[in-house]
């Protein structure tokens, strides 16, 4: 296994008993196809509700209001609760092809970063104490120049550096895909998990240092993901998914990394995903959870590796 063994100490800041990571995956903010894929669906399975909602969703879109532009809800949501979260910027280039639909979600997701009103977003974010990580294009986690150009083109958006990355779909090659990301100066992963089921992907729920084939440690620190929207919702009962694991990461003393997509907070066309992850947070507070960023749990980390 490509891992280095977990700190004996792992000093949880201003006394708090565990660690919640929260995360959002800007894969689009435009919606686009899933008009038709999600409605051919809804049909399919004959729920005409879902049918209903796309074509209000549709209306809405041509009234101005785009459906997956919800930066401000989730903004709101953050401060009332007293929280920050770090967001993962995409900059897609994969080729669509027309006749190939495994390659339509491409289409949707080439957002232009550098356009004004997603820039003046990515920069009101890091402003206001949100982290802004990089979201590895399709491709990128075994094309190092793809992903340094990438890199490059989100900082000189930010105009700071980005420190932490996530895979797009959560594309990893062991350990290559952790090489080019120590290599391109990135100082933690989050890309470690499942995005088809709710767990620990290898059983572990530390961040911890990655070895190259060699066995070498890697400087650069991976911080497991464990609770992903679109697979916890598979589920019967997603709160009650969501407790058990709650409860094991509680129980360890370690780090709960939880992933909504930042298209998931409409409320039209996802019903309650935005309520339990607001559930999420009150039952992790409560429970005396530090919440933060995944760049504010590296820096931690690595502060407690330099005192030992």
């Amino acid at each position: 296994m490509y891992i280095r063994g977990k700190m004996k100490i792992w000093n949880i800041p201003y006394g708090k008993k565990f660690v919640v990571c929260l995360t959002h995956d800007v894969d689009e903010i435009k919606k686009t196809y899933q008009y038709i894929t999600y409605s051919l669906r809804s049909i399919q399975n004959r729920n005409f509700n879902i049918l209903k909602n796309q074509y209000i969703s549709f209306l809405e879109k041509l009234k101005g209001k785009e459906p997956y532009w919800t930066f401000e809800e989730i903004m709101d949501l953050e401060r009332r609760l007293g929280v920050r979260s770090t967001f993962f910027f995409l900059n897609e280039s994969a080729k669509v092809k027309i006749f190939d639909r495994s390659t339509w979600r491409h289409y949707g997701r080439r957002y232009d970063i550098t356009d004004k009103k997603v820039a003046e977003m990515i920069r009101t974010l890091h402003s206001e104490g949100w982290e802004i990580g990089l979201h590895g294009s399709f491709y990128s986690y075994k094309n190092i120049k793809l992903l340094k150009k990438e890199k490059e083109m989100l900082e000189k958006v930010l105009g700071a550096e980005v420190k932490g990355i996530r895979q797009h779909s959560l594309n990893l090659e062991i350990p290559q895909t952790w090489q080019i990301h120590e290599k391109l100066g990135f100082e933690y992963d989050s890309t470690l998990g499942f995005n088809d089921r709710v767990g620990f992907r290898w059983g572990i729920c530390y961040p911890f240092h990655p070895v190259d084939g060699e066995g070498r440690p890697l400087k650069l620190l991976e911080i497991p993901l464990a609770i992903e929207d679109i697979a916890l919702f598979r589920y019967d009962n997603p709160w009650a998914v969501c407790m058990k694991m709650i409860e094991e990461v509680e129980r360890k003393g370690g780090v709960l990394t939880v992933l909504w997509h930042h298209s998931v907070f409409n409320e039209l066309e996802f019903p309650g995903w935005a309520e339990i992850y607001e559930k999420l947070i009150k039952v992790c507070k409560e429970k005396g959870a530090w919440i933060t960023t995944a760049g504010e749990i590296a820096k931690w980390w690595k502060m407690q590796e330099g005192n030992k």
